[in-house]
């Protein structure tokens, strides 16, 4: 076959080009893709659709077949929580949450991912991301709800096994919890925002305003003269 000949597009908005290569091509995150032989745009195209998502989001295409892929397992969780919802055995809260969680767990993994393909590198590179949006007590709830999800799959068998997380894919420990408060700097009000305070207060609520204020620059003095001394 002659390759050097120039291919056209079937239509004008293909996304696929013609590489001299005699293949269709498309160039993602800086790499060139190749999806098939130029005698079967169609079929080079239904390749670039089924592997787009993967490879936008720079992981490696996976093969689909007949397993449990993230995308139906959220779906079936979802389905169910929104059975307790309909009969009051959750509040709207609690199945927005799952929701939100179910969205990150598609948007991480990929819609076509397979449950059984997800090991332990997997989930501690998720929770590496988690942790870089999210305090020690916001990553423990998302990290317990993400674990409710999968275990719905092996629990209502979905797939033969239970998931493997690893040791890192857990709650963040008491420790880290107790110190947390401690890891945040006082917050006080700023004197433009004390002022309108006091001004704003009436009765009882402006003398007990005006006493926490005396207080306050009473031990920030105290404090200062410590540290001098």
């Amino acid at each position: 076959m002659n390759y050097c000949s120039f291919r056209s597009k079937p239509y004008p908005d293909f996304p696929l080009f013609p590489h001299a290569n005699g293949l269709w091509s498309k160039k993602i995150r800086g790499r060139l893709y190749y999806f098939g032989a130029w005698a079967d745009p169609e079929a080079a195209l239904q390749r670039f659709v089924d592997q787009r998502e993967d490879l936008y989001a720079g992981r490696s295409p996976r093969a689909k077949d007949d397993g449990l892929r993230i995308a139906d397992l959220c779906n079936r969780f979802l389905t169910s929580k929104r059975r307790l919802l309909d009969t009051g055995e959750i509040v709207p809260r609690t199945f927005q949450d799952y929701f939100r969680t179910c969205e990150r767990i598609v948007r991480f993994f990929g819609r076509d991912r397979r449950i059984d393909d997800i090991g332990p590198d997997d989930f501690e590179r998720f929770r590496a991301e988690l942790a870089t949006t999210r305090g020690p007590v916001a990553l423990g709830s998302e990290v317990t709800r993400i674990r409710v999800v999968m275990k719905y799959a092996f629990d209502q068998g979905l797939i033969s096994g239970p998931i493997r997380y690893g040791q890192s894919f857990r709650k963040p420990s008491k420790k880290v919890l107790l110190l947390q408060p401690n890891a945040r700097e006082p917050r006080m009000f700023e004197a433009p925002a004390l002022r309108k305070l006091i001004k704003s207060a009436r009765g009882p609520m402006k003398a007990m305003t005006l006493r926490e204020h005396v207080q306050g620059k009473k031990s920030y003095y105290r404090e200062a003269r410590s540290e001098v001394e």
